[in-house]
């Protein structure tokens, strides 16, 4: 990483260690029932911080399990909880969060015409049953991702970043102070 740096391959944000903490976050909250795989807890974390998310809950899995490894540093970036999602959707609510299903099902809105507006929870699931029915019902509506391949679905970590990559986008429209924090990622956006 050193050699990249100097080669002048990756930039040099100098104080962004310490004044990372004071950037805002975008007012989004991932919520992830019980993953079929906990390695996607890492992922999920990792993609909030790559974002600047508000927060992330995550749901223990029946062994109490969580992995983070595919967070690589985020997880120290990155804030996260374990709570029942049931919990979080209802907290969430009670702050005023408008709660989206990531969910492909009758009623869903396509992920190119969904309106967004902020704060959001995002509640995501598995690739094996997607997000889980008793959660369902406590969404506001569901957003979902069109498919035109044979396979019906991706991994979860996949399609939050989809999802979290317009929903930011959509944010930026409106909060244009909200900024990458690296300069790399800045200036692309110039």
């Amino acid at each position: 990483m050193l050699a990249a740096i100097a080669e002048g391959r990756l930039p040099k944000d100098p104080g962004l260690r310490e004044r990372f903490g004071t950037l805002p976050r975008a007012p989004i909250r991932l919520i992830a029932p019980k993953l079929a795989k906990d390695v996607n807890q890492g992922g999920l974390l990792r993609l909030a911080e790559a974002f600047r998310l508000e927060g992330v809950d995550f749901e223990l899995t029946d062994t109490n399990e969580c992995d983070l490894r595919g967070a690589v540093g985020g997880k120290s970036w990155q804030p996260h909880r374990w709570i029942a999602p049931v919990e979080a959707i209802a907290e969430a609510r009670e702050r005023g969060f408008r709660i989206v299903a990531l969910s492909l099902e009758d009623g869903s809105v396509a992920l190119e015409r969904m309106d967004w507006s902020f704060p959001t929870a995002l509640v995501v699931g598995c690739e094996d049953i997607g997000v889980p029915m008793e959660l369902r019902g406590l969404c506001d509506e569901s957003v979902a991702i069109p498919m035109y391949g044979m396979v019906d679905s991706l991994n979860v970590s996949v399609s939050a970043g989809i999802v979290v990559h317009h929903m930011v986008s959509a944010y930026r429209k409106s909060h244009p102070e909200f900024l990458p924090a690296r300069e790399a990622s800045l200036r692309l956006l110039e």
